[in-house]
């Protein structure tokens, strides 16, 4: 065969090899604007979650939702801004780069099918936490209805209509429970006990029964440490009564779920409150707050 016929042969099959594995400009700036467009919606997922930082914020301010419960929203609101930032950093890095082989394209088309499906995970992380801030996550429970005077058990025939109490909260955690099947949950019930100002007479049985509670205080504690003592025992039994009311209740069933309670004592339990009396009964109650979390 003549020289130049294959010097012919071999430059077609070289460009031949070239054009296989070379990729369409026209797809690669098609994928390059699918990339960029799931970086315009992680953004947007950004901002919405610092528009709800603000809300948790505001809402622990009222006293609308927990300490704890707003401790886990913070740690679930960084843990998915950071997610977003690594990857809005690497699609970036990738919308940037030119690709030629197919190698080159091959890459480009598999991270942007993770980042992708990445972006649809956020999305809903992003949805169930807007929902969970927007609920009314807490119940006021009065203390005047639960419990007597000087008393911090309920009585039995208040223990056997508990469950006119907790229902609305056991119907809301159903709800979001079963609307976000998808998700491995975690439940946080709080409550939070407080008590008005009244001095709690010395030697009478609640200063007795309150003392013998207070095993690491003061051997003559003052008003409101006792208060205090009184509050947080009222809490706990409210956080009993709900804990046996979810176990014998059929429905949802979430595998982790935390019992916490506090005592409050004086501290007013409205902040925007001004008008405060000290025998007053609007502080003689128990908050009941529950917060549903994606397992971390």
């Amino acid at each position: 065969m003549p020289v130049k016929t294959r010097t012919y042969i071999t430059l077609i099959g070289c460009l031949a090899i070239l054009f296989c594995s070379c990729v369409s400009q026209r797809k690669v700036t098609a994928l390059k604007k699918d990339l960029t467009a799931v970086n315009t919606q992680l953004q947007q997922h950004e901002a919405t979650i610092k528009s709800l930082d603000e809300q948790r914020k505001g809402k622990q301010d009222l006293n609308e939702i927990d300490d704890t419960a707003s401790s886990r929203f913070q740690k679930f609101i960084t843990s998915t801004n950071s997610e977003i930032e690594i990857l809005i950093s690497e699609n970036t890095v990738l919308v940037g780069e030119t690709v030629v082989s197919r190698a080159d394209w091959d890459r480009l088309n598999s991270s942007f099918a993770r980042s992708q499906a990445a972006s649809k995970k956020i999305n809903e992380k992003v949805m169930l936490l807007t929902d969970l801030i927007n609920r009314n996550t807490v119940i006021r429970l009065d203390q005047d209805l639960l419990f007597e005077p000087g008393q911090y058990t309920v009585t039995t025939n208040v223990s056997s209509m508990i469950g006119k109490f907790f229902e609305p909260a056991a119907k809301e955690i159903d709800v979001f429970v079963k609307k976000y099947p998808d998700f491995p949950l975690s439940l946080i019930i709080m409550a939070k006990g407080y008590a008005d100002a009244t001095p709690i007479q010395e030697g009478s049985t609640l200063y007795k029964n309150l003392l013998a509670r207070m095993t690491l205080n003061p051997a003559n504690p003052d008003s409101k440490a006792l208060n205090k003592e009184l509050s947080e025992a009222r809490a706990e039994e409210v956080i009993k009564l709900f804990k046996k009311f979810t176990i014998d209740r059929s429905g949802n069933k979430i595998g982790n779920i935390s019992y916490l309670f506090e005592g409050k004592g004086e501290t007013y339990p409205n902040p925007k409150a001004t008008d405060y009396k000290v025998n007053d009964s609007r502080r003689r109650i128990v908050l009941l707050f529950w917060s549903v979390f994606p397992d971390m």
